[in-house]
């Protein structure tokens, strides 16, 4: 599933793209200026079978085939790869393969999942359909806790190991009447308070504009690397009350997007924020831009999602083998990635 997501006064536009040197097509030199460096934090890895931790743990929502369940995996947070441990899950060997494809818990281990994932009964999940502005909420204790089979797992040959499952929670899907299909719009949190503003997401109306109007801005090292051997494409330009979004495309020797690099500069203050750059690679590739393939193809968004936090924006990135992320609009450069359970 993937996440989908957007974002990116006369007399300031002339000051600032004064300095900006025009572009031949090729990466624009560096800019050595004090004024024009940015700087930024590294989102620090998890190693392997640790979970990844996050300012807020998001989870998504899934279709369980064709019957009337939605399932929330949290297996993120609740890895389960010690194949001794026999609180995590029953044993598989015993089970039928029809049986050990989809289960609910037993007490004893709906409480151990409970307990090592830090979630009391009395809180409540919390499913927010950003493209709908739409919320829902439900108590843990009305909740089951169940284990399903990942769909690179469907068709091995048993035994089953204790990889092979997501656990999490299951809903009925008629209690997501109205929300996105398949959910993939959706978000999940857990907790005992709804962290979503429900403050509705702006889809981003890009504009194309002239290169010359992209501001001019010190590029990392490693970026410039990453461009070394592209062109310079189309520019665009978004702007609301807070933010001005500029978002240069990048080509590849076929003329075809290879990334793009994003500026969020204050309206206000007219500094620049957030860089980002989005690129091609063996697991990743710049999504369209939003309409580009109809009306109803939206993938930036940007505004206000959650109550304690700036303003985000999202939705410039496919991912193959991980998580999309969420980009914090201010200079903790936070990136907030999904628990996707991706299994690739």
């Amino acid at each position: 599933m993937t996440l989908k997501s957007l974002l990116l006064s006369a007399s300031f536009l002339i000051l600032l793209f004064a300095c900006n040197k025009k572009e031949s097509g090729k990466i624009p030199q560096q800019d050595s200026s004090k004024n024009a460096k940015l700087k930024t934090n590294t989102v620090q890895e998890a190693g392997e079978g640790t979970p990844r931790k996050e300012s807020i743990n998001l989870f998504t929502v899934m279709p369980k085939d064709s019957s009337d369940i939605a399932f929330v995996s949290l297996s993120d947070i609740y890895p389960i790869n010690d194949e001794k441990d026999t609180l995590a899950l029953p044993n598989l060997k015993k089970m039928v393969e029809a049986d050990a494809q989809y289960f609910t818990f037993a007490k004893n281990y709906r409480k151990r999942f409970l307990s090592k994932t830090h979630i009391s009964e009395n809180d409540s999940l919390f499913v927010y359909d950003y493209a709908k502005n739409k919320l829902a909420s439900f108590l843990i204790k009305n909740l089951k806790t169940a284990a399903m089979l990942n769909v690179y797992s469907i068709g091995e040959s048993e035994p089953y190991s204790n990889f092979d499952f997501m656990i999490g929670f299951e809903i009925n899907k008629k209690n997501l009447t109205g929300f996105s299909e398949y959910y993939r719009d959706a978000l999940v949190y857990v907790g005992k308070e709804n962290p979503f503003s429900k403050e509705p997401l702006k889809p981003i109306l890009w504009k194309k504009i002239a290169k010359k109007d992209y501001p001019s801005k010190t590029m990392k090292n490693e970026d410039r690397t990453v461009l070394k051997n592209s062109l310079t494409g189309n520019t665009y330009f978004y702007e609301t009350k807070s933010h001005q979004y500029f978002l240069q495309d990048y080509l590849d020797s076929y003329k075809t997007i290879y990334a793009r690099r994003l500026l969020v500069v204050d309206t206000k203050t007219k500094e620049i924020i957030i860089e980002k750059l989005y690129s091609q690679s063996e697991g990743t590739s710049p999504a369209p831009l939003n309409y580009e393939n109809g009306d109803d193809a939206i993938e930036q968004y940007t505004g206000k999602l959650f109550k304690n936090k700036p303003d985000v924006v999202f939705g410039f990135l496919y991912e193959s083998f991980g998580c999309p992320s969420i980009s914090i609009i201010d200079k903790s450069n936070e990136e907030i990635y999904l628990q996707c359970d991706n299994r690739h």
